[in-house]
């Protein structure tokens, strides 16, 4: 069961991106953060609202809603780094790079931990850490049919840094109780809504700009930003599942494979093409991650 929940997981965060970086090339990458967590927010009032009414919720534990409240705190910068490299950069390049930390980053805290995986597991992360100089290497196809540019440093240390603060995340709700219910979710997002929303406010007027583009997605964007904000909480629902069901290490690196769907839709939807080096590397990182992935 762990490892259809971390499939699962994987098809709507990757999905989720997509919508995210469609909707960051139509407006600001902070209104699309901003606005997809307020949307999931409401989604997740509406479901635990429902869940209460029929006895069904557990009682919410201040540990959980600590861990939630981090998560909160971190997912606002993790997502906005996400859909900035996916709006200036090829999809195809920033969501494997993203996916492959954040598969390394738990599995190092495993490690920490006192876990002592097997020698293919470390293979595994040798193999990932190739996939994603290769990844990030390949040079711009000439007829893309995107307008995303090609991969610089800066590209990179974007999606580096995207996929740390979710290596972070699938450690902190993967640390939850045994029966969490939706309240580590629902801490998260009035954090990240209701905490971030007044300091961005705030400091937006304290630079003289205005507020609303910053904050308030344009009407064009609206679509794709609800579609993120859906499947990014539908995602987080899932991997909460998942991690009461299998090892921390193993749940996150299956749910890391959300480039698959990523790519899949940026490659049908949007034209990008594949460098035959990015072909390499991204059968290397999805071998890499079965086999950290590998009992």
């Amino acid at each position: 069961m762990a490892v259809l929940l971390g499939i699962l997981v994987a098809l709507t965060y990757g999905s989720g991106d997509f919508c995210g970086g469609i909707a960051a090339s139509r407006t600001r990458p902070s209104s699309v953060v901003l606005g997809s967590f307020a949307i999931s927010g409401a989604c997740l009032l509406v479901v635990t609202g429902g869940w209460w009414a029929v006895g069904g919720l557990p009682e919410p534990v201040a540990h959980d809603l600590l861990l939630g409240a981090a998560a909160g705190c971190i997912g606002p910068l993790a997502v906005g780094l996400l859909y900035r490299g996916l709006a200036i950069g090829r999809m195809s390049v920033v969501a494997p790079i993203t996916a492959v930390v954040a598969a390394v980053v738990p599995f190092t805290w495993g490690l920490l931990q006192g876990e002592r995986p097997s020698t293919v597991a470390l293979v595994g992360v040798a193999v990932a850490l190739v996939a994603v100089a290769l990844i990030s290497g390949a040079p711009t196809h000439p007829d893309d049919l995107t307008t995303a540019g090609g991969t610089s440093p800066a590209l990179v240390a974007t999606a580096v840094a995207s996929g740390f603060g979710f290596g972070v995340i699938f450690i902190l709700f993967g640390s939850v109780s045994d029966d969490p219910g939706l309240w580590p979710l629902l801490s998260a997002r009035a954090v990240a809504v209701l905490g971030v929303v007044p300091l961005v406010v705030l400091w937006l007027r304290s630079q003289g700009r205005a507020a609303r583009p910053w904050v308030v997605p344009a009407a064009a964007a609206w679509v794709p930003v609800a579609g993120a904000g859906v499947l990014d909480v539908t995602a987080n629902a899932l991997y909460l599942a998942a991690a009461q069901q299998g090892l921390l290490s193993l749940v996150a690196v299956l749910s890391s494979l959300y480039p698959a769907a990523t790519v899949v839709l940026a490659r049908v939807v949007l034209g990008e093409r594949l460098h035959r080096i990015q072909v390499v590397g991204l059968v290397l990182a999805a071998a890499g991650v079965v086999a950290i992935a590998a009992p």
